[in-house]
C-alpha cells in the first residue's frame, strides 16, 4: 500500500479562471473590461493600459506556470505615425503596447513565475498586492500624452522591454501634439544614439562567450563575407556583424514623417 496521494491533475484554465476573476473584481470599478485573458482600459480617449495573463506551454512542459503582463499603448508609439488613421479596435493585446513589464519586474525584481500548482489564494494576493503597490499607482499617473512625456522616464521597471526607445517614441507624441520642432529633436537624438552603436560596433565588434566547441555562423560587414566561428576554448570571440538594418528603418521613416535627419 502506498502512503503517498497523488496529485490532483491541474485544471489550468480553471485556475486561472478564478486568479483573473478575483483581479477583475478590483480592477472592473475603475474601467477595466474583461477580454479573454485580457483586462484593457482606455484613458485620455485612445490609450490603452493592460492586464494580461500569461501561461506556459505544454510542448515546453511549463503549461503550470503563469505570468501577468503589463502594458500601456499609445496608438502613434505603436504605429509609427502622427495622425493615425486606423480605427479604435475594441481592446489592444499586450504585445500591442510599446511600455511593457511584468509583475516581479515592477518592483526591481525577477519576473514573477507563478507556479499554479501552488495555493490558488496566496497567488491572488501576490498578484492584488503588486497591482495596488506598483501598477494601478503608475497607470494613474501615465494617464495622458503629456504625462508620458514627462514622467514616463521615472519608471523604468515599468518599461523594461522597449525602455531603449523612448527618445524615438517621445518623438512620435509630440507629432501627434503638432509639436514638429520636439518631435525633430527627439527622433534626432534617438537617431544619433543608434548610429554611435552601429559606428561603434562596425569599428569594434561585439563580443560573444562560446563555450569550446560551439559554433556562430554570421556576416561579417567589414569583409563583406559570410564567417563560422568555432570556438576552440571556453572565451570571448569579437564579432564584426554591425546592422544598419535599424538606421535604414529610422531613415525611412524620417522621410515619411517629413522629419529632417542631422548627422554628425
Amino acid at each position: 500500500m502506498s502512503w503517498f496521494k497523488k496529485k490532483p491533475e491541474l485544471n489550468v484554465p480553471t485556475v486561472i479562471d478564478e486568479i483573473e476573476a478575483a483581479v477583475y473584481a478590483m480592477v472592473k470599478p475603475m474601467g477595466f473590461r474583461k477580454h479573454g485573458r485580457t483586462l484593457h482600459r482606455f484613458v485620455s480617449g485612445d490609450i490603452s493600459q493592460v492586464i494580461n495573463f500569461q501561461c506556459g506551454q505544454a510542448i515546453r512542459g511549463d503549461n503550470h506556470l503563469m505570468w501577468v503582463n503589463i502594458g500601456i499603448r499609445v496608438p502613434e508609439c505603436d504605429l509609427r505615425s502622427f495622425q493615425p488613421e486606423d480605427p479604435l479596435k475594441k481592446y489592444y493585446h499586450e504585445y500591442d503596447c510599446t511600455i511593457r513589464t511584468r509583475l516581479g519586474t515592477v518592483r526591481g525584481k525577477a519576473e514573477a513565475e507563478y507556479d499554479l500548482h501552488k495555493p490558488t489564494d496566496k497567488i491572488i494576493k501576490d498578484i492584488l498586492s503588486q497591482l495596488q503597490t506598483y501598477v494601478l499607482p503608475v497607470f494613474d499617473i501615465l494617464s495622458s500624452r503629456e504625462a508620458i512625456l514627462e514622467k514616463r522616464r521615472d519608471f523604468p521597471f515599468f518599461d523594461t522591454i522597449n525602455g531603449h526607445l523612448i527618445s524615438l517614441e517621445e518623438a512620435m507624441i509630440y507629432g501627434r501634439l503638432g509639436n514638429i520642432e520636439k518631435a525633430t529633436e527627439r527622433f534626432n537624438m534617438h537617431y544619433q544614439n543608434e548610429l554611435e552603436e552601429y559606428r561603434h560596433e562596425y569599428e569594434h565588434g561585439e563580443r560573444m562567450f562560446l563555450r569550446k566547441g560551439q559554433r556562430v555562423m554570421y556576416h561579417n560587414t567589414k569583409t563583406g563575407e559570410n564567417e563560422t566561428i568555432t570556438a576552440t576554448k571556453n572565451g570571448f570571440v569579437t564579432l564584426y556583424g554591425a546592422s544598419r538594418r535599424h538606421l535604414d528603418y529610422l531613415e525611412n521613416l524620417a522621410n515619411e514623417l517629413g522629419i529632417e535627419l542631422t548627422v554628425t
